[in-house]
């Protein structure tokens, strides 16, 4: 196979393609590779091969359209419509139930499946080839030869979603994925059908190397208009990632939910109420991963994204801590809440938390409700001390000793439970100061 395919490489350019995409990918990977990546720069099958590539995509993508437009063939041998009125048909035997008509048509369709998914071989091994040519070692293919390559394939991408398409999709993505991370010339034109692609492949096939790929192409969702209603679909893609377990537990995954916060306003909107809808059901791992997600989106956003993050977002989340209908519930926002606390020395955190808090804390624990006492306790100790790191230092001791006083007042709470918490907290807590 290796020397058929080498003499036909020696021979011209088109010969290779042709010879190759009779094969099966599987069986000519290693060969194919080791054949493209010996052409050398100077060699004319630098300039030939791209050339004989388009010429070959286009024809088989041109037959798949026509098999695609025409998927139930007539008849070879359509049946006469009877002119008299139907008698009664006889049984046939179970052995001879299929008449020959009926066989020659099956036939028919047999072979028209057969015809299809060899030109999806041929695709898959007309896709590699381009890939193979990208990432050649030498360099010895101009991107400009090889782009009208890419966008063939690029462009058509949505005629191949389906099962039987699944390895050419993934070559394809491959080809874009690799002319965006080498920053070719015109990758921008690549993006639009491979990143959709690449997203939803991820989220179905729940592997973590798919998550990655992904977070490596991040910067490249900058290029959509999420504003525009045609982006719907991408949107929703994007808004699942929120609640897929893979992404919250990889480091990548929750990097990428992150990144998403700054796509845009109405994005963010979106993704911060599913957030808030999965805090009631979330287990202790992903409460704790929005908590991160929502500190680096915070670290990382504009002011405007910054601002919908803490006052849209954040102060509900402190106030629902306090307020909050069950205790279960109130324990799930802190965890939340803990991944800003527990950065609080990272710059402008510190403000943040007291800016947020301050003005519900301190009331919240004096109030005649018995659970809205103890959820502002819990609170308080997670933040303790709450300080404003902009103010003097009489204010902040005046601040403390106001602290002291009320967690004082709360170790002789009228309510058992109120109590109870003070002071397993009051002991758990390493004072140091």
């Amino acid at each position: 196979m290796e020397k058929r395919l080498r003499t036909a490489l020696q021979s011209s350019a088109q010969d290779f393609v042709s010879s190759a995409t009779k094969l099966s990918l599987k069986s000519v990977k290693p060969t194919i590779k080791t054949l493209i990546h010996s052409i050398h720069p100077n060699s004319d099958l630098s300039s030939s091969l791209p050339l004989s590539l388009l010429h070959s995509i286009s024809q088989f993508i041109q037959s798949f359209q026509n098999f695609r437009r025409n998927p139930n063939p007539p008849n070879p041998n359509p049946p006469k419509s009877p002119r008299s009125p139907p008698t009664k048909r006889l049984r046939r035997s179970s052995r001879h139930s299929r008449t020959q008509v009926e066989s020659r048509s099956h036939g028919h369709g047999s072979d028209l499946l057969n015809e299809m998914q060899k030109l999806l071989q041929g695709l898959e091994i007309l896709a590699h080839i381009a890939v193979l040519c990208i990432s050649h070692p030498k360099k010895a293919f101009l991107a400009s030869d090889l782009f009208p390559v890419a966008c063939a394939f690029h462009d058509n991408l949505i005629l191949f979603e389906s099962e039987e398409g699944s390895v050419l999709l993934s070559e394809i993505a491959s080809l874009c994925e690799l002319w965006w991370k080498e920053n070719l010339p015109g990758r921008e034109a690549l993006i639009s059908q491979s990143l959709p692609f690449l997203l939803s492949k991820s989220l179905t096939l729940k592997r973590k190397v798919d998550v990655h790929r992904v977070y490596s192409l991040r910067d490249a969702f900058n290029l959509f208009d999420f504003e525009d209603e045609s982006i719907e679909d991408l949107k929703l893609l994007l808004v699942r990632c929120v609640i897929a377990p893979l992404y919250l537990k990889t480091d990548d995954g929750r990097r990428f939910v992150a990144f998403t916060f700054g796509l845009s306003n109405q994005l963010l909107k979106e993704v911060l109420a599913m957030i808030r809808s999965q805090i009631p059901f979330g287990r202790k791992s992903m409460l704790e991963a929005y908590g991160e997600i929502l500190f680096r989106a915070w670290k990382s956003a504009e002011p405007d994204l910054k601002d919908e993050i803490e006052n849209g977002f954040l102060q509900g989340l402190i106030e629902g801590a306090i307020h909050g209908s069950s205790e279960e519930f109130s324990a799930s926002i802190r965890r939340v809440l803990g991944g800003f606390i527990s950065q609080r020395t990272t710059e402008g955190v510190e403000k943040l938390l007291f800016r947020l808090a301050e003005p519900v804390i301190f009331r919240s624990l004096q109030v005649a409700n018995s659970n809205v006492r103890k959820n502002a306790l819990h609170l308080l100790l997670d933040m303790f001390p709450l300080e404003d790191p902009d103010s003097t230092k009489e204010v902040k001791d005046t601040l403390l000793y106001k602290q002291f006083f009320l967690l004082e007042r709360l170790l002789m709470d009228d309510c058992p439970d109120v109590r109870v918490v003070a002071v397993e907290e009051c002991c758990y807590q390493d004072w140091g100061i």
